[in-house]
């Protein structure tokens, strides 16, 4: 596989971060890997490979996975959020330890004073071809649907886009959302937001096949698109968030 053609190492860090989340969980509730596979109704195999950041997972497999721990797909997330943003800054926290309480809350605590949240706008993806000409994204802005709490460090036009269907699965799962900025260049590895066939954006990862621009959706399932000339870039997918 071309190295452009690999996803972005953000995505997979925080995937390996889930695993990581259901990892602890499922020890926490004294389960092994054979007793979760068989409440959520998939082989040892993949719910291995989950922990281990070496599979992909849909929004409704960590459904399942999150009522067989009795937890929240949210909390599964929020861990692996905390756990990657510690993992970006460079700093080791002892998971084992912070988790030993018992509470989500102790453990964002715990990066509390690393972690900056700020909010975007969360607009349709008509509003996305054209979201700088739009509006000013800002609290007040008249065509967000929503606000949008993220640790990204957000710029003027920044804004999020709720993800429908399963092209862009499994790193992508339908119903989360996606914050993105317009402001930087789309290059080839990045995913990206980009406007082409009419006036709604689409979204998936730019790649190069020798001089040629194509658009790739990550499920395999879908083909590749050739870029047209005439396509806008809407912007570049920055960090991914939890909305289950």
């Amino acid at each position: 596989m071309n190295k452009l053609d690999q996803p972005s190492p953000n995505v997979d860090r925080f995937a390996a971060n889930v695993g990581s989340a259901i990892h602890f969980y499922r020890i926490r509730k004294g389960l092994t890997i054979a007793d979760l596979a068989t409440q959520v109704g998939v082989n040892k195999s993949s719910i291995s490979k989950i922990e281990n950041g070496k599979q992909g997972y849909t929004g409704e497999t960590i459904k399942k996975i999150a009522e067989a721990l009795d937890i929240s797909a949210t909390e599964i997330f929020k861990f692996a959020e905390a756990h990657t943003a510690a993992e970006e800054a460079n700093e080791h926290i002892d998971w084992e330890k912070e988790a030993a309480h018992a509470s989500l809350e102790a453990i964002e605590d715990s990066v509390h004073d690393r972690i900056r949240t700020t909010v975007v706008p969360l607009i349709s993806w008509v509003q996305a071809g054209t979201w700088q000409t739009l509006a000013d994204p800002n609290v007040d802005s008249p065509g967000a649907n929503e606000l949008i709490a993220t640790t990204y460090k957000a710029k003027p036009h920044t804004y999020a886009l709720r993800v429908r269907g399963d092209s862009m699965e499994p790193k992508f799962p339908e119903g989360c959302i996606i914050i993105v900025e317009p402001e930087e260049d789309a290059l080839p590895g990045k995913y990206v937001i980009v406007r082409q066939n009419g006036d709604e954006a689409t979204f998936k990862q730019l790649i190069k096949d020798g001089s040629t621009l194509l658009l790739k959706p990550l499920n395999d399932r879908y083909p590749i698109m050739e870029l047209r000339k005439d396509a806008v870039f809407c912007g570049v997918v920055r960090k991914m968030e939890m909305d289950i």
